[in-house]
């Protein structure tokens, strides 16, 4: 293996807290993690995406990028397609080998190999249940066709290895493979790509690069001083400039993150407001007046430097105009050079001031006053509560996108808020069958998710027996096939530690059921040792089951996990 890499790989091993796997599995998290961030930059775990084992059939690792999420399993694609009017889809696919040199061979059996995953047709060789489970995700986006979008579906394919940047041959294998894949009419582009050591060390560096953007901003203009700014500008740019420049990531795709402080999310083309978005920038008049006859986009930046037209940004969020920021990406083919859309960029000197910016350009729009939570308290006693808590039960509960990305934390132990909502609805609601339904969970008033009397040591409970479930599916200690039921494993050893027994609603009494659940939960051995117990109940209930559904249809059914937790409510 190439030094440099190995180095790198060093460091992956340490930052994502992966010190169970072999060189070999350890590099094709690895190289999922550098080639799927090319398409999403926010975290996620490498190694959910890894097929592992044997009769992978190549594919050393997939994920499915719809409307800027990335999914690693069926069911998080079927929610993505029940949950969506229009779908732009990105497959990635990766194979990963040590090696030092590539092979054209790998690509071309690679090739033949997808050849019959992305068939309607059953695969004819034998295949592991992951690789399976990505030809019944494309399948099932395959039923929903007229939903994409006018530049989806796209395929991917990455061949990674410790060797040397393609030569003439091996470019030409992967036009090869490009075309015999591409007979299956399946995909609006397809691209395959070998990536050697050198293209590989690139990625790996920008996968811990702040976001940034760089842009040509000519037509600005200075908003002037005010109290609590540092700078603000106004003015308008080209809408491809945007949507190229800040807009999506080195891989074409929507930066979805970048709305997550937006306080309403993307409604859809289908919406009123965006069908009409879209027909202005479908009529070729009209488009040259869309800087007047559209709101524009307000953004929020840590950073904003500039050198003469040159602009650069960093650590930013948009915080009013997602609509047509979305409408803008999914039409970015009609954005002729005369259309441009209004631009305000405001660097706050604190976060309070950005919080009531946010707050203040969206009441300007129809949202509910529930939705404008970005000020809420409860945000900040929960991450109050989770930086006072010492080394090794340390974790970090991202209130805001990203802020963390700076600082010398383990990623692994930062919490994002959708994984928050479905650790805390898994283990104190009872909604462990909705886990990925995280927009319905915020917005169930029964639920009383991130509620002004929520007790904030409930959630860094849910959060670290969340953290410990996902280790013990990283490093191996519990077999990949069970990942469909982490949410229902979460919340049957939080029953059981808890003897059954419901948080209670009093602070104090809430304050101490936490606290003796804690000091079961970080025991690693403990946990292990009580999920080992309850995964012969849950092959005996999946064996029993008449349906015979797969374990991802049934961890999202209510019937078999209240079926699986009274199973397992008194295992010793």
């Amino acid at each position: 293996m190439n030094e440099i890499i190995r180095e790198r790989l060093a460091a992956f091993r340490n930052d994502q807290e992966l010190p169970e796997l072999d060189d070999t599995t350890l590099f094709e998290a690895f190289a999922a993690y550098c080639v799927l961030h090319q398409f999403h930059e926010e975290r996620f775990e490498p190694e959910l995406h890894r097929t592992g084992g044997g009769n992978d059939l190549g594919v050393d690792a997939w994920g499915i990028v719809v409307n800027g999420d990335l999914h690693h399993d069926l069911g998080g694609v079927r929610h993505a397609i029940e949950t969506s009017r229009e779908m732009n889809v990105v497959v990635i696919v990766v194979q990963a080998k040590t090696s030092a040199s590539a092979e054209g061979k790998v690509v071309a059996d690679l090739a033949d190999n997808l050849r019959q995953i992305c068939s309607r047709r059953p695969i004819s060789y034998t295949a592991s249940p992951e690789v399976g489970e990505l030809h019944e995700a494309l399948g099932l986006l395959y039923d929903h066709q007229h939903r994409f979008t006018e530049h989806s579906p796209r395929l991917e394919v990455r061949y990674v290895h410790c060797g040397q940047e393609a030569n003439a041959d091996l470019a030409e294998k992967c036009r090869s493979a490009e075309a015999a894949v591409d007979e299956l009419g399946r995909f609006q582009s397809i691209r395959f790509a070998a990536v050697g050591w050198r293209e590989l060390d690139r990625l790996y560096k920008l996968t811990n690069r702040k976001v940034k953007a760089k842009f040509e901003w000519p037509n600005r203009s200075a908003i002037p001083a005010m109290e609590g700014v540092k700078e603000a500008w106004v003015g308008t740019i080209p809408a491809a400039e945007f949507v190229e420049r800040l807009l999506v990531d080195e891989g074409g795709s929507i930066r979805k993150f970048l709305f997550e402080d937006n306080l309403r999310e993307f409604l859809g083309q289908a919406n009123e407001v965006n069908d009409g978005i879209a027909q202005t920038l479908a009529d070729p008049a009209k488009r040259k007046r869309f800087a007047v006859l559209n709101n524009g986009i307000t953004v929020i930046a840590e950073s904003f430097d500039t050198s003469g037209n040159e602009c650069h940004m960093s650590r930013f969020q948009i915080v009013n105009g997602c609509q047509t920021g979305h409408v803008l990406f999914e039409n970015r083919d009609k954005l002729t050079d005369d259309v441009h859309v209004k631009l305000t960029v405001i660097e706050p000197e604190d976060k309070g001031i950005a919080e009531a910016i946010t707050v203040a350009t969206n009441r300007q729009t129809e949202i509910a006053s529930e939705d404008l939570r970005g000020d809420q308290q409860i945000h900040r006693d929960i991450e109050e509560y989770f930086l006072i808590q010492e080394a090794p039960r340390n974790l970090y509960y991202e209130r805001r996108s990203g802020q963390y990305d700076a600082r010398s934390v383990t990623m692994t132990r930062v919490v994002k808020q959708s994984q928050l909502i479905q650790a805390y609805a898994s283990v104190f609601r009872g909604h462990v069958h909705e886990a990925s339904r995280t927009a319905k969970l915020r917005r169930d008033p029964e639920l009383r998710i991130f509620h002004a009397d929520s007790h904030p040591i409930a959630y860094y409970t849910a959060a670290a027996i969340w953290y410990q479930i996902d280790w013990l599916l990283r490093n191996n200690h519990l077999d990949r096939k069970w990942k469909p039921a982490r949410f229902m494993l979460m919340a049957a050893a939080v029953r059981r530690f808890a003897n059954g027994l419901v948080l209670p609603q009093s602070p104090r009494f809430a304050q101490r059921h936490c606290e003796a659940l804690l000091e079961q939960i970080w025991n690693r051995d403990k946990v292990e040792r009580l999920v080992g117990l309850m995964i012969p109940h849950l092959e005996k209930l999946l064996d029993a089951e008449a349906s015979k559904q797969r374990l991802n249809d049934l961890a999202r059914t209510k019937g078999f996990t209240e079926r699986f937790l009274r199973a397992v409510a008194d295992v010793e």
